[in-house]
């Protein structure tokens, strides 16, 4: 039997105190189309941290001719690869 206590306090449930680590640098993106080697579907909610440090196996969002992509790092992957690295995804929400 669940009994509260009188001085319980509620705090609630915070999303942006477990998923966002740098709120000034943290962006809210929604993936539109699929991307197999990222692990990202379509209409998935992408938590993206421009501040966090790209590296290889890391899904990042990248400027490619002008338009965003996801795409995962690859293993040779460096910095001066010519890829235009514009955020690493820190967390990713799917809808069930």
């Amino acid at each position: 039997m669940f009994v509260a206590a009188e001085d319980y306090e509620d705090r609630g449930l915070s999303l942006d105190a477990r998923l966002i680590e740098r709120p000034a640098a943290t962006f809210f993106m929604t993936a539109r189309g699929h991307c197999p080697d990222a692990g990202v579907c379509d209409g998935d909610l992408l938590i993206v941290d421009r501040a966090e440090t790209a590296s290889p196996g890391r899904v990042v969002v990248a400027a490619v001719a002008g338009e965003l992509v996801v795409r995962r790092l690859p293993a040779a992957w460096r910095e001066d690869d010519g890829l235009d690295v514009w955020g690493v995804v820190r967390r990713l929400v799917r809808a069930p």
